[in-house]
């Protein structure tokens, strides 16, 4: 399957790609954008690099589709979203996202995330799209609420995390 290009009117949402790897390091870098991932602040450009292979690893093996959020006034990567822990058989998939700090607050990821949730509920078929995220990331939460997913509980200790357990907001779409 060759990977989906989606487009909106102020994004290309397509593959990562290596040349990518100096606009991912910009943020990806941040304590800012890493307090509520799952990994350290990037220290070299060679550990965006790296994430770039595992996110088209994980496409080339049939485990999710992690698009590039590529600014077209500027040709500049500012942010990925896109499908992990894809399991076709259940119906299912979660969703992440992050965002460069430039561009937060400006709608962006909202605008990203709509096609990919047209994507995933008509090609991909999915009937349940989950987000799990910290409890104390509002403005994911907003987010999330603001595309109609619902909070359906807080998980104690759900991941370990950066040496410590960590909890997890879910929430869940359903395609009815």
């Amino acid at each position: 399957m060759e990977f989906p290009v989606l487009e909106t009117e102020r994004l290309l949402l397509r593959q990562l790609t290596s040349e990518d790897s100096k606009d991912l390091f910009e943020y990806f870098s941040l304590e800012e954008v890493m307090k509520y991932y799952d990994l350290e602040a990037f220290k070299t450009e060679e550990d965006a690099e790296n994430i770039i292979q595992h996110f088209n690893t994980e496409f080339e093996k049939g485990k999710g589709f992690r698009w590039a959020l590529e600014l077209k006034s500027e040709n500049k990567v500012i942010g990925t979203c896109g499908y992990h822990n894809w399991y076709p058989e259940h119906y299912r998939a979660e969703i992440g996202y992050e965002l460069n700090p430039l561009f937060w607050r400006q709608s962006y990821m909202k605008e990203a995330i709509l096609p990919i949730l047209t994507f995933g509920l008509e090609t991909m078929q999915l009937h349940r799209v989950d987000a799990f995220i910290d409890p104390a990331n509002v403005s994911s939460e907003k987010l999330l609420s603001s595309l109609n997913f619902n909070e359906e509980g807080t998980l104690k200790d759900y991941f370990f995390e950066k040496g410590k357990f960590v909890d997890a907001k879910l929430f869940g779409l359903i395609n009815k």
